[in-house]
């Protein structure tokens, strides 16, 4: 995503509950980087995670305490149902949104995402169509419940429904990076974070970042990162760590707008 997780949950909370709001970005930012990377069950998972945020927040929305999370929550048909004779919300928020909710939770729980189907796999249309209905679900509560200037509510809501490239590209097992704007340190750090959790060797690095200096490259560029903590180099195999994790995600665009 070109938008920062900050903004977004800035400009919903308040009036909406912070912790909740949170919760469901990292579920909705896990959902659109899942599918660029076709990484179609755990998108399909993270979909599932969704929409039991948005229970949670339906739950907020009927004046109860929401299930703190790391709980179950239970009585999800309960919960969606209720919404519909809750005055004063929002048609989207009371009629349109908890049908959606309720889809979410049933491709996770009935579709091929979570048991042997048969011949055809789902899980490329299932996620197409769980990440529309994030995007949906998202603009819809910025359109309701926006707390920032109308000019920025407009931004992200034209920033959550922009296409999104991703910009590594795998061909023939050979791992492209097509924003040829990077450095080589760049290029390795999106290598690593879009193979994490795999070990990549130094061999590959060299081969799919085109670096031409060999012995430079591993002297120079690995040995760094990994005295900088962001990579754990050692016999020749490169690890990508958490903060190497945090500042691909807060210094590198991982997609490409079309």
């Amino acid at each position: 995503m070109s938008i920062a997780k900050a903004q977004l949950v800035a400009s919903l909370s308040p009036p909406l509950p912070q912790e909740v709001i949170e919760h469901l970005v990292n579920e909705y930012q896990s959902i659109k980087q899942n599918l660029a990377y076709r990484r179609f069950r755990p998108s399909e998972l993270d979909g599932g995670r969704f929409g039991e945020c948005m229970l949670r927040l339906f739950q907020y929305l009927d004046g109860k305490p929401h299930t703190p999370f790391g709980v179950q929550v239970k009585d999800a048909d309960t919960i969606i149902n209720r919404m519909q004779n809750i005055s004063g919300l929002h048609d989207s928020v009371r009629l349109h949104i908890p049908k959606l909710v309720k889809l979410l939770i049933d491709v996770r729980n009935r579709r091929n995402v979570a048991h042997v189907g048969g011949d055809i796999d789902p899980n490329f249309s299932d996620s197409i169509f769980i990440s529309q209905m994030s995007d949906w679900i998202m603009t819809e509560l910025i359109r309701v419940y926006y707390a920032c200037s109308v000019d920025d509510a407009n931004k992200i809501v034209r920033t959550i429904n922009e296409i999104h490239v991703p910009i590594v590209a795998t061909v023939d097992g050979f791992v492209r990076v097509q924003n040829t704007a990077l450095d080589a340190t760049q290029k390795v750090l999106v290598i690593l974070y879009h193979k994490n959790p795999e070990k990549i060797s130094d061999t590959d690095l060299i081969k799919w970042s085109e670096y031409g200096n060999s012995s430079r490259f591993k002297s120079s560029i690995l040995k760094n990162l990994h005295n900088e903590a962001l990579i754990h180099y050692q016999n020749g195999l490169c690890s990508l760590l958490p903060k190497g994790i945090l500042h691909v995600e807060q210094t590198i665009p991982m997609d490409v707008i079309a």
